[in-house]
């Protein structure tokens, strides 16, 4: 009796801090007037008002027509329409034993690839990789004289990700075989590019294919 008495007291007093100091202090409800006279109900609308949003937000470029049936400009970055369905390939890269390969994309600005990369049956440390880009030599007198952009590089097995062009040129993948014995680096690729190719190779220091570009 004593136990039940104690929580019956307890839950009293429960409802009675909501009713005198939760609801006016949290949501400006205060069926007793204390809350108003204890402050508490000042307490909610300092909470509940919102700062004034000054910006508008605008997700076309042009006016808006929600009847149209085509869109053509949107806010960079959203969206970019390409002529064509998007490609996929697999592209497999044999490097060999203190080999090295650069295998680029040649792509548009603002247009878009996702991309994997993994050393096939790879036993140790796989491959050093230098993804990056740089313009064609059409372009590069628009461009500070030897300019290349890095977008990633380290030493792994795998890397995975997506990649939107920053400028037209040339942007790929540069592999060097850290691993004993020839590797195969397996690239699955899809998205927008007009052509690739192996741009470079070396064995052992000695260049075998170098494109110009």
């Amino acid at each position: 009796m004593i136990l039940t008495s104690k929580l019956t007291a307890a839950a009293a007093g429960g409802v009675t801090l909501l009713i005198v100091a939760v609801l006016p202090a949290e949501y400006g409800i205060d069926p007793t007037g204390l809350g108003a006279r204890l402050g508490l109900t000042a307490l909610a609308q300092e909470t509940t008002e919102a700062a004034p949003f000054t910006d508008v937000l605008e997700f076309n470029i042009g006016d808006y027509d929600p009847t149209a049936e085509r869109i053509d400009q949107s806010v960079q970055g959203l969206i970019h329409r390409e002529e064509a369905p998007f490609k996929t390939e697999i592209i497999e890269i044999e490097v060999e034993d203190f080999g090295e390969v650069e295998h680029k994309f040649i792509m548009p600005a603002d247009t878009t690839f996702v991309f994997s990369w993994e050393v096939v049956d790879a036993v140790g440390e796989g491959v050093y990789y230098d993804f990056h880009g740089h313009p064609s030599s059409a372009d590069a007198a628009n461009y500070p004289e030897g300019f290349e952009m890095a977008y990633a590089r380290g030493e792994g097995t795998a890397q995975y990700g997506s990649f939107t062009s920053p400028f037209p040129g040339y942007h790929g993948f540069y592999f060097m075989n850290i691993e004993e014995g020839p590797v195969t680096v397996r690239l699955t690729i899809s998205g927008y590019w007009d052509e690739h190719l192996e741009m470079y190779r070396a064995l052992r220091g000695d260049v075998i294919t170098n494109v110009e570009f």
